[in-house]
């Protein structure tokens, strides 16, 4: 169905936007008809409410919009919203908790379905899935994109977005370009769009529908992998380019030419180049001129200005900057001399501004490094403990402030054994085992996680939004990814604590400074981690002491749960649990920490359980330890083992607790006696 107000885009899926929209910015609202419900996807601003609202009571009666979805706070997406509600609609906000935060100022009265508090996604009636997809900092902290499994579409809020004054529904073959100059002027960084474009090219996706721009529904993986590529913010860091080996002049001042073609159009651009003593290809491709290369960079910018003002000069500026930073050229004249005004020609005018600049450069070089000193930790390069105990602040007192239902977890990461790679190293190899740690761990961020570099030779991860199960989850694989790296020189461990906000809120204990008690929940869980024998995560304790306890058990095993449940019911007898998941590892904390009993599955990685008991075995001051398997693994053969080795008690999986504990309890008994 496509009218000339509406277009159906998919079965059921209706752009339902304004046309009279100019400026080279234009906006798109889309409309879902599932069953009796509707659910309207960035309504728009108070400017183009009146075409909004016609086409949508033109397909579904206004009463049957169940629910509005804010991709984040600006108001060309959301200031419509109160008049939708002022004309009568009834209906549930669907959005970010931060974006919730800042969207209730436009007076919104509707309720709000937070989208971390309900797993992401939303159920229709029908059963129908929308998911939502965080893409933090795309350009706000709370953005995200709604991806609908029926139709594959993804409702890509500012992202795929771009800048057009000939705007056309479906993106044509100039599009990229014009995406391309969008995302230069409002994202930040190529380091916070990359991930976010490799989580897309591993989804299955039909249609990108963005906020602003066409709707690409052709050569999909093609724009992602653009924007994925693309070096945006690059004004912030420029790299550095070879102008001779990129084309020189011509090449750069070609590329120009090509993104004002794409925005505006290739007839405008051509007639804007008449008479210059240039030869364009069909692609705006600059293939002869008649001056040297820098008066042809200056001389296209003086054309711009004089024929088509400063409209065209504004929307080329950001990639004519980047371009200059990058390869090392003056900005064009005309740009000192017209938008920003510097017009003294006078040599000791100049002689002066120059001076001035260079001190200013010096200046602004001076207090971004004194800055980052402040805010950094020099070895790492991630934020310092002081900036991370300014954060935690800030962030529980907002929670706090808004009365948020939001639950954060905090992980404290400890390093162990340093001291041994100090003195048999020096300190220069503690600092490249604390970098490559920084790495391991930039690599195991899963979402919106925060990494800091604390003192001594501790990190922490702040996760905004998560349960306690995933807190432990995600410190066990950091603590398996630490162990088992072959970045450093000696094997390195991890203590490990962590805690969620959600069980300190529960006690009276924190007297209202909540920011404390959460880090130094976690503080002290990586102390009893190390007293319990390191390379251990450490989830549960008292909060405000920690009993003895009557001696130590190990647990070697790869399954989680069976882990759990043991550790769990032998915790709760007052003995300390130790687990690790391979062999290797198990033999070095066994012979360290000398536990009462060790309880092994046979089928464990690195080393198996057999391997691993003939290690016990060889050293006399580990032979005497009781031993129990317990494997899925239990066959003739394997008994013969097992018995071979002096292993008396083996048990099969699943097995009954109560008899594994009267086990436990009497091997540790007669060794006692013994």
């Amino acid at each position: 169905m496509v009218t000339s107000r509406i277009a159906e885009i998919a079965t059921g899926i209706y752009w339902v936007g304004g046309r009279a929209q100019d400026g080279g910015l234009h906006c798109n609202p889309y409309l879902i008809v599932d069953g009796d419900e509707g659910i309207l996807i960035d309504p728009g601003s108070v400017l183009d409410f009146e075409d909004v609202y016609e086409n949508v009571c033109s397909i579904i009666p206004l009463e049957k919009i169940k629910y509005v979805i804010l991709h984040h706070q600006d108001p060309d997406l959301c200031s419509a919203v109160p008049l939708f509600e002022k004309a009568g609609a009834n209906f549930e906000i669907i959005t970010h908790w931060r974006t919730q935060t800042l969207v209730k100022y436009y007076g919104i009265k509707s309720e709000y379905y937070i989208i971390n508090e309900n797993e992401f996604k939303l159920t229709l009636a029908s059963g129908r899935i929308l998911g939502f997809v965080l893409t933090p900092y795309l350009h706000f902290p709370g953005a995200f994109t709604t991806y609908d499994y029926q139709t594959k579409i993804l409702f890509s809020s500012d992202l795929f977005g771009a800048f057009s004054y000939e705007w056309s529904l479906y993106a044509k073959a100039d599009y990229i370009e014009k995406m391309k100059t969008f995302h230069e002027h409002y994202m930040p960084s190529n380091s916070i769009i990359r991930p976010v474009m490799e989580l897309f090219l591993g989804m299955d996706i039909a249609m990108i529908a963005p906020q602003h721009g066409s709707i690409i529904k052709e050569n999909i993986v093609a724009h992602i992998k653009v924007l994925r590529d693309l070096e945006c913010g690059t004004l912030l860091n420029p790299i550095k380019r070879d102008l001779a080996k990129s084309g020189g002049y011509m090449g750069i001042c070609s590329a120009v030419l090509k993104r004002l073609g794409s925005i505006f159009n290739q007839e405008s651009v051509r007639e804007l180049v008449t008479d210059m003593e240039l030869t364009l290809d069909e692609d705006l491709n600059i293939t002869d001129y008649n001056v040297t290369g820098n008066v042809l960079w200056n001389m296209i910018f003086e054309r711009i200005l004089a024929r088509k003002g400063t409209t065209w000069l504004m929307v080329i500026e950001l990639l004519t900057e980047t371009l200059s930073k990058e390869y090392d050229i003056p900005m064009p004249e005309v740009f000192e001399s017209h938008l920003k005004k510097v017009e003294e020609e006078a040599s000791s005018l100049n002689e002066q501004n120059r001076l001035l600049k260079e001190t200013n450069t010096r200046l602004e070089s001076s207090i971004l490094e004194s800055q980052n000193k402040l805010i950094r930790c020099a070895i790492t390069g991630l934020y310092n403990f002081s900036f991370f105990k300014n954060y935690l602040v800030s962030e529980i007192n907002s929670i706090l402030g808004d009365h948020s239902e939001q639950n954060p977890g905090l992980v404290i990461i400890g390093l162990d054994n340093l001291e041994k790679i100090e003195y048999l190293y020096g300190h220069d190899e503690v600092e490249e085992v604390q970098r490559n740690v920084a790495f391991i761990l930039e690599e195991l961020k899963e979402g919106n996680e925060m990494l800091f570099k604390l003192q001594g030779v501790n990190f922490a991860f702040y996760i905004p939004q998560t349960s306690k199960e995933a807190v432990r989850v995600f410190a066990e694989k950091i603590r398996n990814a630490i162990a088992g790296s072959e970045k450093f020189i000696e094997k390195i461990t991890a203590s490990i604590g962590l805690t969620w906000l959600g069980e300190i809120r529960e006690t009276a204990e924190y007297n209202g400074k909540l920011d404390e008690a959460f880090y130094n929940v976690a503080a002290m869980r990586v102390k009893l981690a190390r007293n319990m024998g390191r390379n251990i995560v450490c989830s549960q304790s008292s909060m405000t002491e920690y009993q003895d306890n009557i001696g130590k058990i190990l647990i070697v095993d790869s399954d989680e749960i069976t882990v759990d449940v043991l550790k769990t019911a032998l915790e709760n007898i007052n003995y300390l649990v130790v687990s690790v998941s391979d062999g290797q590892t198990a033999v070095q904390i066994a012979k360290d920490d000398n536990p009462l009993l060790i309880i092994s599955e046979v089928m464990i990685p690195k080393m198996d359980g057999f391997l691993f008991r003939e290690e016990m075995l060889s050293d006399s001051n580990t032979s005497k330890i009781p031993f129990v398997f317990l494997s899925y693994l239990k066959n003739d053969e394997s008994v013969l083992r097992a018995s071979s080795l002096g292993v008396e008690h083996y048990f099969k999986k699943p097995f009954m607790l109560s008899e594994l504990l009267g086990v436990i309890q009497n091997k540790i008994k007669g060794e006692s006696l013994r």
